[in-house]
């Protein structure tokens, strides 16, 4: 009898890239631009293992580093397999309802479900296709969970919230959405699920083997190339200190040595920030860590007692060099609050991640030179720079949407251009996709082929495996500075 559950992470892209595809909400980046830039699946391990945990039969695939695994599977014709479960974002869509495609015509029978951000934000869109079944809407482990039971015991999902599909007649239908859960009650993740003898790599972590953890989902935040508030709702949500600190306990006898939390803001809330860094010294934890803030997020005490606990890199979307700029992302940040918190840190010892955008409203030749020489004078640990891209789910999207309905969903939009290619620019700033492009490359090279910059990054190296981490990261952001290939 068919009752296993496949959670499947596909292939990366058509030019066999890294893909960094692990946020439920999309945003996802690739290539050599990133460093090389590798992450576990966070948001899968976690439905996967939320669904399993009312006795339901599991199996959880990384194509991208079990390739012989899925070509098996492709073989046997998914043998044993009642459902398919995939996380899609707009950038992927194409490539994921054809592999669906692909893996109906190997058995009919199998249900398929996408999930993830390009079916909450284009619903109607993702269920046009007959190779997929259901999609998911939202936070989807309890959603997942309901409709896997139902699909395996042959009940009716009619009523399930937070699902769609097509009817009889093939008609769309969207189910009222279902409530957010308590983020206490969310599962810890089996990181047993994960491909066996693989390290995922990071270029900005000290230390291996690393894991990825989330603490919080949702923003405080209400910028309009952001997908991450309208996805959870326009709600920010916590879990518990103790919670917290029982996960990383768990992280540590797995034999992870460091840990990236991917909260959007791992700072927001600052009370509980001091809890876990307070645990974590009081544990004696042996793990260095990284974490996502915003500049106007965060404080010197702040940043002392999370250096104590182990955090040695703090990553702030930056964006632009330009308070006009800011205010027309609606960042609810400046500049000045960009220095301080860069300088803050410098301050106390940790290093910086600068994300930084071009091409959004009001965006110039001029402000991009302006961002590029902010950039370097921050003095930013590592910097990206990608172009902006409109994404279903925010009001930059529903912008472009409403003066050029030409975008449609969004999904020409793919993983092959995404972030260095324009979509919509000229559209949005008056600069053309070509142009940014090249400004992008111009400004890798600005920031990373400087004598000074890579010897203050050698110099801060603190052991041998950092070394080499930072040998790999930089031969392929030095390969993208120089050829603009990806």
């Amino acid at each position: 009898m068919d009752n296993i559950i496949l959670f499947l992470k596909p292939v990366s892209d058509s030019k066999g890239r890294n893909i960094v595809r692990d946020f439920v909400y999309g945003c996802w980046c690739n290539g050599r631009r990133v460093g090389g830039m590798q992450m576990p699946p966070l948001n899968e391990l976690s439905c996967a293992t939320h669904v399993r945990n009312v006795g339901l039969d599991v199996m959880f695939i990384d194509a991208q580093y079990e390739r012989e695994r899925f070509d098996a599977m492709m073989r046997s014709r998914f043998a044993g397999i009642r459902a398919v479960a995939l996380m899609s974002s707009t950038q992927s869509f194409r490539a994921d309802v054809e592999l669906l495609g692909r893996i109906k015509k190997l058995k009919s029978d199998v249900q398929t479900v996408l999930f993830g951000s390009h079916p909450t934000f284009m619903p109607r869109y993702g269920l046009k296709d007959p190779a997929v079944d259901f999609i998911v809407l939202h936070e989807p482990e309890e959603t997942l969970r309901c409709l896997m039971r139902e699909l395996i015991n042959g009940h009716s999902v009619s009523g399930i919230e937070g699902i769609g599909y097509c009817d009889e007649r093939g008609e769309p239908v969207i189910n009222p959405p279902r409530s957010f859960m308590d983020m206490d009650e969310l599962p810890v993740p089996d990181r047993f699920l994960l491909p066996e003898g693989i390290d995922y790599f990071n270029p900005v972590v000290k230390r291996m083997p690393y894991t990825t953890m989330q603490t919080s989902r949702g923003c405080t935040g209400h910028c309009i190339f952001c997908t991450v508030p309208a996805f959870y709702g326009n709600k920010y949500r916590m879990r518990s200190s103790e919670k917290v600190l029982e996960e990383l306990e768990s992280i540590i006898a797995l034999g992870y040595r460091e840990v990236f939390f991917r909260d959007e803001t791992f700072t927001a809330d600052r009370k509980r920030n001091v809890e876990i860094c307070e645990g974590m010294i009081r544990k004696n934890m042996d793990l260095k860590w990284i974490a996502n803030s915003r500049v106007d997020a965060i404080d010197k005490d702040i940043m002392a007692v999370m250096k104590r606990a182990g955090c040695h890199m703090i990553k702030f979307g930056v964006e632009s060099g330009s308070d006009e700029i800011l205010q027309n992302y609606k960042k609810e940040s400046d500049v000045q609050q960009t220095i301080k918190a860069f300088a803050l840190a410098r301050e106390i010892g940790l290093d910086t991640h600068a994300h930084i955008v071009f091409g959004g409203p009001g965006e110039t030749i001029g402000t991009i030179n302006q961002t590029i020489a902010f950039a370097k004078k921050l003095r930013a640990s590592t910097a990206s720079f990608g172009i902006l891209t409109p994404y279903p789910g925010t009001e930059l999207f529903d912008r472009v949407a409403g003066s050029y309905p030409e975008i449609r969903d969004g999904s020409a939009s793919n993983m092959d251009n995404l972030h260095i290619h324009g979509f919509f620019s000229e559209n949005i700033c008056g600069i053309s996709g070509e142009d940014l492009s090249r400004w992008i490359v111009k400004a890798y090279r600005s920031f990373y082929l400087r004598p000074g910059y890579l010897k203050e990054r050698f110099c801060r190296m603190e052991s041998l495996e950092e070394f080499f981490i930072l040998l790999t990261a930089g031969t392929n952001i030095f390969q993208f500075s120089l050829t603009g290939e990806n």
